[in-house]
């Protein structure tokens, strides 16, 4: 017994109209018809009385429609269950975000673009090398990451390695982002070692941060560095920053952001061969959700060097 016949015969019961039934099914009366003359050839019995008045049930009609009503109602709910799990599953994103703070607007774009109530979005903001952890082992869908040029190459190393892929969204100039309590707060560009007195702010070390230690950044490499302290998370960073004179070294996806919060981007002197890369990872071999695909057009659209 076919579930369409079942909708027609419940629509013309309720419309008590073949007529009526029809226009409202978007059917021509004449299937309609043959729909339900097969129906009372499956059933082995009549199920309507047609008159000049319209369309009446008989006996069995009348329990017919009582059970195919029950029948359509919990299909409906059926429906129903799926599209609320569907809407779930699609909804649900996780992202790790390592050496980047994200401009407050990236979330609030993505959530306009929701289409529905339900979401399950978490950030999770740590180190690259977390990151890739997180990504390889199903933790995060996708990645955000800023690494030097020197970190790069094994950046990629390792991401073949984990079997993931590496996408690059923009490049950029080295920067050191210092708060109002710093003499060179109102500088457009300075020399790296004139920053040796003052204390240097970042992450805790991992693979990545260690390889900066024999970087060098004009005459100076960040080992130089006498004054150190170590937060575990980029808020706590960003308010030592705005109340010290102590600084951290970014790039320009940054200067937008921190700006808010009066802290100042200075392009750094003598870093020419050095540059920031704003990339993103996701497993190899993996179709992105609907939703990590927004949400890395958004960061495309706010970091991307064509934005």
């Amino acid at each position: 017994m076919e579930l369409k016949f079942l909708k027609y015969f419940v629509e013309i019961a309720e419309q008590k109209s073949m007529r009526k039934a029809a226009d409202r099914l978007y059917v021509t009366q004449p299937n309609l018809t043959r729909a339900m003359q097969s129906l009372e050839d499956e059933m082995g019995t009549k199920l309507f009385v047609r008159s000049n008045h319209g369309v009446t049930l008989t006996t069995i009609g009348e329990s017919l429609y009582f059970y195919a009503h029950s029948v359509i109602s919990q299909m409906n709910e059926i429906e129903s269950l799926k599209m609320k799990d569907k809407e779930f599953e699609q909804n649900k994103m996780a992202v790790s975000v390592g050496n980047i703070v994200l401009k407050d607007e990236i979330m609030l774009h993505f959530y306009q673009n929701l289409q529905t109530r339900h979401a399950n979005i978490s950030i999770h903001e740590t180190s690259v090398e977390r990151v890739l952890e997180h990504v390889a082992g199903l933790t995060s869908e996708v990645g955000i990451v800023v690494v030097n040029t020197k970190q790069l190459a094994i950046l990629k190393k390792i991401c073949d390695i984990k079997e993931l892929e590496l996408h690059e969204i923009a490049s950029s100039p080295y920067y050191v982002h210092v708060g109002t309590q710093n003499p060179f707060y109102q500088a457009s560009h300075m020399d790296p070692k004139d920053l040796l007195p003052f204390t240097y702010v970042h992450l805790p070390a991992d693979y990545f941060a260690n390889i900066n230690q024999l970087i060098s950044l004009g005459e100076i490499r960040l080992s130089d560095f006498e004054k150190t302290i170590v937060i575990n998370n980029y808020h706590g960073i960003v308010n030592l920053i705005k109340r010290t004179d102590a600084f951290i070294f970014g790039g320009k996806w940054q200067i937008e952001e921190l700006g808010k919060g009066h802290i100042a981007s200075i392009l750094l002197d003598y870093c020419e061969d050095m540059e920031k890369k704003l990339l993103w990872v996701k497993r190899k071999k993996e179709i992105l959700s609907k939703q990590a695909e927004e949400f890395l057009e958004i960061i495309q659209d706010n970091y991307g060097d064509a934005a």
